[in-house]
């Protein structure tokens, strides 16, 4: 007996790992989708063809953000033998996987084992997290550093003075800067002002704030000088006005994403689904009163708070700008949930109260929002649908019996089980779905095979999309034409804006490809030009 005890608390260690690996490496294998990680991709393939200080794109200046990501993925390209998509989405997984091992080790040691993973696998299964971990994008590497400097942050304040904490929170905001600019580092220092100035920890000059600040002018003074040494005034301007200022007071076409101040207000409560009950439950006034100091769930909640309303005055909004603010909100919920649930696990009543069962039935859509969603796409239901509907049936009923029946020491791990399944089911079936309208790229290295070898793309209709798939794919540059230049070969991408590009009776379509509603290619070509392949 004490043997099978032991094995199933082996085997029961092992599964929340097992949860975070599995929510980390599915949904991997698929192509570019569009709009961002095309761009992302090819910027990184000219990155290791050229190496510099300023990205481009399709060979042009592409300044939106510095070079340390560019890098990190041109070298990873580097590494296995040429450019390809799953090398450059390793990067997100990787920068993925290790904030969700930083957020075991953080909440394990400042509150409870149990609570640093229950923060962390709450945060894995989230929409947001889910999605951007998996894409090929900036933000999952700038949310790494940016929490390794909120965790040696609170280290250095809550626990002691350290002079390798203090190089790694140096360090994390300095590797924040070349990846993104100045918003990591803003980001961290609205978030540590507000904690010290609400909390007041007693070791608040451990983090030494003239040296760091010393520092980091000392990195932005680098930065500047590598971009203006490398493209001149023009390049530095772009980068340190247009990207920074004029994105944050007045974005306008493609400096940045306008939305108005309240943007964030309805985005982060659907960015993290399916935990919106247990965020409800924190926000209660009993949960803020500071009990003890230094307190890891207030330092994640008020860190997270100033954060959210600095990306909140901002101009540009994104989704994906609330990934830094994450790992410290699920922080911040771990503990709280990890706290609610100690004491939920003791009481007597037989009921398990409304906000149980609210969390628990949006646990119960979530796990079947994914099957049901590709049923209805699908208009059948294939060998993959109906298996990955059987899991959900499963697990949705087997919350939803345990409630009933008021087991709660089933009910808890069955609701995280809910969680886990509905995100991995969503991660395995969303290529299936949505690879026809987002993946371009074996279309367009049909395209590159139909053309003469070593000639240029000719196309109308371009934008930042096709200045990255076709070089990505087909290694050759893209030039915008007018239908009078009348080149051999012409690709023309028509956006089903009433702006569709008539040509000469004299071209004959070759091939074509639609991607949704919005996006079709197409392959013309002179007739004198030879027969039609």
């Amino acid at each position: 007996m004490a043997t099978a005890t032991s094995l199933a608390q082996r085997l029961g260690s092992l599964l929340p790992p097992l949860a975070l690996a599995l929510l980390v490496l599915l949904g991997c294998n698929r192509g570019l989708w569009t709009p961002d990680e095309p761009r992302e991709a090819e910027i990184s393939r000219e990155m290791a063809l050229t190496p510099g200080v300023i990205p481009t794109l399709n060979g042009e200046r592409f300044i939106e953000k510095p070079p340390l990501y560019y890098w990190t993925v041109a070298a990873l390209f580097r590494l296995t033998g040429g450019a390809s998509v799953l090398a450059a989405r390793a990067v997100s997984v990787a920068a993925a996987a290790a904030t969700l091992a930083i957020l075991v080790i953080w909440g394990s040691a400042a509150r409870a084992r149990a609570a640093g993973w229950l923060a962390a696998l709450m945060l894995a299964s989230c929409v947001q997290f889910l999605v951007s971990a998996h894409w090929v994008l900036i933000d999952p590497l700038l949310m790494l550093t940016t929490t390794l400097a909120a965790w040696a942050a609170w280290q250095l304040l809550a626990r002691r003075d350290s002079g390798s904490m203090r190089l790694l929170f140096y360090g994390s905001l300095i590797l924040a800067l070349w990846i993104k600019g100045l918003i990591g580092v803003v980001l961290i220092g609205a978030g540590l002002t507000a904690y010290i100035a609400i909390d007041r920890p007693s070791h608040w000059r451990r983090l030494r704030p003239i040296a760091c600040i010393s520092v980091l002018l000392l990195a932005v003074l680098l930065l500047a000088l590598s971009i203006w040494k490398q493209g001149g005034n023009a390049a530095l301007w772009e980068w340190a006005y247009v990207n920074h200022v004029q994105r944050l007071l007045n974005p306008s076409g493609a400096s940045g994403h306008r939305q108005p101040l309240l943007y964030y207000s309805w985005t982060l409560p659907i960015a993290m689904l399916p935990w919106l009950l247990p965020l409800i439950g924190a926000l209660r006034p009993a949960r803020w009163r500071r009990v003890e100091l230094p307190d890891p769930a207030r330092y994640g909640a008020l860190m997270s708070g100033a954060m959210l309303l600095l990306l909140s005055a901002s101009g540009t909004k994104r989704e994906t700008y609330l990934l830094p603010l994450l790992p410290l909100i699920f922080l911040w919920l771990g503990i709280r949930t990890h706290e609610w649930w100690q004491h939920w696990q003791i009481r007597r009543d037989t009921g398990l109260g409304a906000a149980w069962w609210l969390q628990a039935l949006l646990l119960a859509v979530y796990a079947l929002a994914a099957p049901v969603a590709a049923w209805i796409w699908l208009k059948a239901a294939n060998a993959w649908v109906l298996a990955t509907l059987l899991i959900a049936v499963v697990c949705s009923t087997a919350l939803l019996y345990f409630s009933l029946t008021g087991q709660r020491l089933r009910a808890g791990p069955a609701a995280m089980a809910c969680a886990i399944a509905g995100s991995a089911l969503a991660l395995v079936l969303a290529p299936v779905l949505l690879n026809g309208v987002k993946d371009m790229g074996p279309f367009v290295r049909s395209i590159g095979a139909a053309l003469p070898p070593g000639q240029p793309v000719y196309a109308m209709g371009v934008d930042e999309t096709l200045r990255a798939e076709i070089p990505f794919y087909t290694g050759r540059a893209v030039v915008s034409v007018t239908p009078q230049q009348r080149p051999a070969w012409i690709v023309v991408q028509d956006n089903h804006d009433g702006r569709a590009v008539n040509l000469t009776p004299e071209y004959q379509l070759t091939r074509e490809r639609s991607f949704g509603a919005h996006r079709t290619l197409q392959l013309w070509r002179l007739q004198s030009a030879g027969e039609t392949p």
